[in-house]
């Protein structure tokens, strides 16, 4: 069959691992969005052994047209299984789900390459790890909206609600209302938790891979921000339109949660990152930013501190 031009306005990243209890929501919240243009969903699984790839395989059988010869694909590579497919109702939505053969993650190789045909072509990315999940069938759409209307934005966030591992809600809005040029300092200051990473939708040719300045950050959203904010103008939607899950089960902040050289080895990086980032951007923001690594240094202390005061009462 031959292979179809891609015409994505957006694409939505969502590399998923052993998130069996959580991938369907996230799916659902794909499905739903009603935009006035074509998406793709990139689904990478990265060799889940929790019966994760059997419940995304199940969602397509349900929910796609996989039998129409015109758009589905089916392709096997090395590396990879892959299946491409249209919504059986919503026609603007679709899906390539990438079932990895084995575990990338341990052995740190990227799957980037393998998803270049669609992030490559589109104007617009927006992320959504598979334990996070939508609510608003519009988030795309108001998205991508004030980003045509802001042709100087290369990024647009919008409130989220979080939701504890307790069932706990808590609704967070950074703004009370709409901000359409959110203030660096404010950005930098805020670092990693300013803005839930299933919020964003970025302008990809703004988008320079954080990479060329901090090659070995052990987090993507902090550089992703910082790069996006550096390169243009960052806008805020007060709309409550996702769900963060704080410390799921078999997430990378449980993990973290959970080891404490772990912790330890991230504060070490993160600090380096803000370091590198100063550099990059000139010392454009250098009060800022030491007074960013400041609060990072008396967090990650205090944290110590709690941490001891466990230890001894626990003997």
């Amino acid at each position: 069959m031959q292979e179809m031009k891609n015409e994505n306005l957006v694409y939505v990243r969502c590399f998923t691992y052993n998130q069996a209890s959580y991938i369907e929501e996230a799916m659902n919240g794909f499905c739903m969005q009603e935009t006035n243009f074509p998406f793709v969903c990139i689904i990478v699984d990265d060799a889940s052994t929790d019966g994760e790839q059997e419940i995304i395989k199940n969602y397509l059988q349900t929910n796609f047209n996989l039998n129409d010869d015109t758009v589905v694909r089916y392709e096997e590579a090395t590396d990879y299984y892959l299946t491409y497919a249209q919504h059986k109702s919503n026609k603007n939505c679709f899906f390539a789900v990438l079932f990895l053969k084995y575990n990338h993650y341990q052995i740190k190789k990227s799957k980037f390459p393998y998803i270049k045909e669609w992030t490559d072509n589109a104007e617009y990315a927006a992320l959504c790890e598979g334990d996070d999940y939508w609510i608003n069938p519009l988030k795309l759409q108001k998205q991508v909206d004030f980003m045509e209307a802001h042709p100087e934005h290369s990024l647009c966030f919008c409130a989220n609600q979080r939701l504890l591992p307790s069932g706990r809600e808590i609704i967070d809005k950074r703004y009370e209302t709409n901000v359409e040029i959110c203030p660096m300092k404010d950005i930098i200051l805020g670092g990693g938790g300013y803005m839930a990473t299933n919020s964003m939708l970025y302008r990809q040719r703004m988008n320079v891979p954080y990479s060329t300045w901090a090659p070995n950050c052990p987090v993507g959203d902090a550089p992703l921000m910082l790069t996006l904010a550096y390169n243009g103008s960052v806008g805020y939607l007060a709309d409550v339109m996702c769900v963060y899950r704080v410390a799921a089960e078999g997430s990378w902040s449980q993990r973290m949660s959970a080891d404490r050289k772990m912790r330890s080895k991230t504060y070490r990086a993160i600090i380096k990152m803000w370091h590198q980032f100063d550099e990059w951007s000139g010392g454009k923001y250098h009060k800022i930013v030491v007074k960013k690594m400041r609060k990072n240094r008396e967090n990650h202390y205090k944290g110590e501190v709690i941490w001891l005061i466990r230890r001894i009462l626990k003997k």
